[in-house]
């Protein structure tokens, strides 16, 4: 059976949506129908952006972990 790589609740396509919504909302009435429309699609893709729509994804479907400072070592150190 296929994997589904929405990673379930944790999908993040509902911030594309929302932020739609509210361009056009906000959009339409202040810029008229076409200004809206572009207006709108801006703001689902930074509303998309911000709130983490798009991630980065390992090989195995995972969302990839950030590395800390504190995980690496201290590079500076061991090289000297």
């Amino acid at each position: 059976m296929a994997r589904s790589t929405t990673g379930g609740s944790s999908s993040g396509f509902w911030a594309w949506a929302v932020g739609l919504l509210f361009g056009l909302a906000i959009g339409i009435p202040s810029f008229g129908p076409k200004g809206g429309v572009a207006f709108g699609v801006a703001m689902a893709v930074v509303v998309g952006l911000a709130f983490g729509a798009t991630r980065r994804r390992v090989d195995d479907g995972e969302p990839a972990e950030a590395s800390t400072p504190a995980e690496d070592g201290d590079a500076s150190r061991s090289s000297r």
